[in-house]
C-alpha cells in the first residue's frame, strides 16, 4: 500500500462584486442577494459591500435561485463581450442559500478572524 499525498487547496477569498475584474484568477466567494432569477442564471447584488456602493453581477448556476434570498456563491469570473460592451459573469459551482445568516455578525466574525490570524503570525 503506497501513501498518497494531497495538496491543500486555498479557500476562495470573499470579495465584493465591484472589486472583480476580468483578470480575477481562481475561484472567489461572493455574498449576495438575488434580485432576479431564472433557471440557470440570476442577478445578484453584493451584500458584503457598503450599501451605497453595492454592485450587481450576473451569475450562472445549476438550477434556480430564490429571489430575495441571500446566497454564498463560489465560482470563476469570466468576461462576456457583446454589442453592448463587456460585462462580468460569475460561473458559480456552489450556491449555498444562507437566508438566515446575520450579515452583521458574519462581518464581525471575519474581522475577528483577521485579528486572530495577524496576532498568531507575529
Amino acid at each position: 500500500m503506497s501513501e498518497r499525498k494531497f495538496q491543500v487547496q486555498p479557500s476562495a477569498p470573499l470579495v465584493t462584486v465591484r472589486t472583480l475584474t476580468p483578470d480575477t484568477e481562481g475561484p472567489v466567494r461572493v455574498l449576495g442577494l438575488v434580485i432576479e432569477a431564472a433557471v440557470g442564471s440570476a442577478i445578484v447584488q453584493d451584500l458584503f459591500d457598503d450599501v451605497d456602493q453595492a454592485a450587481r453581477i450576473k451569475v450562472l448556476v445549476e438550477g434556480e435561485l430564490t429571489v430575495g434570498h441571500k446566497y454564498i456563491l463560489i465560482g470563476e469570473v469570466t468576461e462576456k463581450k457583446d454589442s453592448n460592451g463587456t460585462s462580468l459573469i460569475l460561473n458559480a459551482n456552489i450556491a449555498q442559500d444562507v437566508n438566515d445568516l446575520d450579515v452583521r455578525r458574519f462581518k464581525n466574525t471575519l474581522d475577528l478572524e483577521k485579528k486572530v490570524h495577524s496576532y498568531l503570525i507575529r
